[in-house]
């Protein structure tokens, strides 16, 4: 399985179990996600996807509980981060606030279905691949789509 696959799998495994049960620790997420998704990971690693995900704790009562963002972050700081979408026959350019670019080209590379080889990012840009020249106006149409980006 891809890597980019497996990211995803396990972050979505992570939403659903904080948003079904009261997770107090990292060891605990780590647990069920090898009991019940047959995801092996580990403490470091469920650290960085909880980072990326936007999921932080809050009190509840006596307890600290992991809890879900009430906005979608990752959209929310794509919006913010993306100010145009340009492309001619060859590539898709992503021009961005500075810093941003990184977390930009690391989203789109673990998407699928929107018809890109890969991304390189830089400070302020990506440079996206299309895996075809000749469909990459709707390729920039699905990318678009993929980052909320209204043009």
């Amino acid at each position: 399985m891809k890597k980019e696959k497996k990211v995803l799998l396990r972050h979505n495994a992570i939403k659903e179990i904080i948003e079904k049960n009261p997770i107090e620790d990292q060891h605990e997420l780590v647990t069920i996600l090898n009991k019940k998704y047959d995801i092996d990971t580990n403490q470091s690693i469920v650290s960085r996807d909880l980072r990326q995900l936007g999921i932080s704790k809050r009190k509840v009562k006596d307890r600290m509980l992991y809890e879900l963002p009430k906005i979608d972050l990752q959209k929310e700081m794509l919006r913010l981060a993306i100010y145009d979408i340009v492309h001619n026959e060859t590539l898709i350019i992503i021009k961005t606030t500075p810093g941003t670019a990184d977390f930009v080209g690391d989203f789109i590379d673990i998407q699928e279905n929107i018809g890109v080889i890969g991304s390189l990012a830089g400070e302020n840009v990506v440079f996206v691949a299309p895996k075809s020249n000749k469909n990459i106006t709707e390729t920039y149409k699905k990318l678009c789509t993929a980052l909320y980006f209204n043009k």
